[in-house]
């Protein structure tokens, strides 16, 4: 049933609609990055993909996609504060659809926490918080984003692989060899992308590694 639902929720003209809108918004006025619905799939993907390695079972897994593709439904009113319009909007869109899950509560709450949720017990809100701040590839950028100094270095990042072996978390970071690592690393979103990676792997008790092209991210192991 959990399939179903994801699969409802993301065929919704509703759900495409509103990520549409958030999309033009960005585009338009302020945005440095794209919160609309190819955000929420690359997101609910890195969820499936984290969680299937931790073999997590499938309907629990279609839960936290479900949370991946509501998470920021509140940016139609703009950035700021926009978590918690999220979780409001999620919890009136799963009662007005008669969405019943089991995790529901742990759902909502991961919405609501995930911008900043760093500490939490809620394994679903620490996937989400993870799968949403690695989502800093080249295709998330607006225009304006690729200008604007700091988060300008993510559209040099081409692309992210995760490998899970025993007991490491590796994450390799896909980059062009013109990305100037000085300006990304003191962005601050970079350091809540290390923040996010460190928070799962102490909740699922990992050790760690960043690199870029295979070499050692070393600023993450000085944050």
């Amino acid at each position: 049933m959990e399939q179903e639902y994801f699969k409802a929720i993301k065929e919704d003209q509703e759900i495409q609609l509103l990520y549409e809108e958030i999309h033009q918004r960005e585009e338009e006025q302020d945005g440095l990055a794209c919160h609309d619905f190819t955000h929420v799939m690359n997101v609910a993907n890195c969820c499936e993909k984290l969680l299937q390695a931790l073999n997590y079972e499938q309907t629990f897994i279609d839960e936290v996609k479900i949370a991946a593709l509501l998470h920021d439904t509140g940016c139609k009113e703009g950035k700021e504060n926009h978590p918690y319009r999220s979780y409001c909007y999620a919890k009136e869109y799963l009662k007005r659809k008669n969405i019943i899950l089991k995790d529901e509560n742990l759902i909502l709450e991961a919405i609501k926490g995930h911008s900043n949720g760093f500490d939490t017990d809620n394994i679903i809100q620490i996937v989400l918080v993870l799968a949403d701040k690695l989502d800093i590839k080249k295709d998330r950028l607006t225009e304006r984003g690729k200008k604007e100094k700091g988060i300008r270095q993510y559209q040099y990042i081409n692309d992210i692989k995760i490998k899970i072996e025993k007991d490491k978390l590796n994450i390799f970071f896909l980059c062009d060899d013109n990305i100037a690592i000085k300006e990304l690393n003191d962005y601050y979103f970079t350091k809540k992308v290390f923040l996010a990676v460190k928070a799962f792997a102490r909740k699922m008790k990992f050790i760690p590694n960043l690199y870029i092209n295979q070499k050692r991210w070393d600023a993450f192991y000085r944050e």
